[in-house]
């Protein structure tokens, strides 16, 4: 697996999930960084009928399952980011986790695209 094959699903090339080798979970050395705005446009891919709630929860669980997606400044040994950013990472835990947390549905979407406004789009 590339680190661009990660860019690409990350940026929302649902059809690219499945062309990725599976086995190849945890690859510590290629990090790539999840901000926000990453995770607002899929909500609104969804919302705007673009993106089904399988394909939406499959993205989800695919960042999930990945440890080398993470947070912005992870170089940063600071708690305070981590916490920052963890509203984040609960939308996408969510969303990967339909039978546990509720059906993907416009109501919900919606409702985690709101808790996600905290975030500016710019963030860097």
């Amino acid at each position: 697996m590339e680190h661009n094959d990660l860019l690409k699903i990350l940026h929302g090339d649902i059809s690219h999930i499945n062309e990725v080798n599976k086995s190849d979970i945890a690859l510590y050395g290629m990090n790539v960084i999840v901000y926000p705005r990453d995770v607002k446009k899929m909500l609104k891919l969804y919302l705007e009928d673009k993106i089904s709630s399988g394909d939406l929860t499959n993205w989800a669980a695919f960042i999930c399952i990945r440890a080398e997606y993470c947070i912005p400044n992870y170089m940063d040994d600071d708690d305070e980011i981590a916490d920052y950013y963890e509203d984040m990472f609960y939308v996408i835990q969510r969303l990967s986790t339909p039978k546990l947390d509720g059906e993907v549905n416009k109501i919900r979407v919606t409702s985690y695209l709101n808790e996600l406004k905290k975030y500016p789009d710019d963030i860097i």
